[in-house]
């Protein structure tokens, strides 16, 4: 799991973030976690960016981020 610890955490994702492993063909595309803020009538529009994603940890991944890297986070 890894967890953006930036300021603005909640406006900015830079999603989708692919995991690949070339040697064993391990590929997976992630998303951030589902906002469940609610006001009343309408969905918020916060999404925490948080990650998750099961891996071997005997191998080296590449890490491809769409969006902006966070500067601040947590694995």
């Amino acid at each position: 799991m890894w967890i953006s610890d930036d300021a603005d955490a909640f406006d900015r994702s830079p999603t989708p973030i692919y995991l690949t492993h070339e040697e064993s063909g391990y590929s997976n595309k992630l998303q951030h976690m589902m906002d469940h803020t609610w006001d009343g009538f309408y969905a918020g529009q916060l999404h925490k960016s948080q990650y998750i994603a099961m891996l071997q940890t005997d191998r080296d991944y590449y890490m491809e981020y769409t969006g902006t890297v966070p500067k601040d986070m947590r694995y």
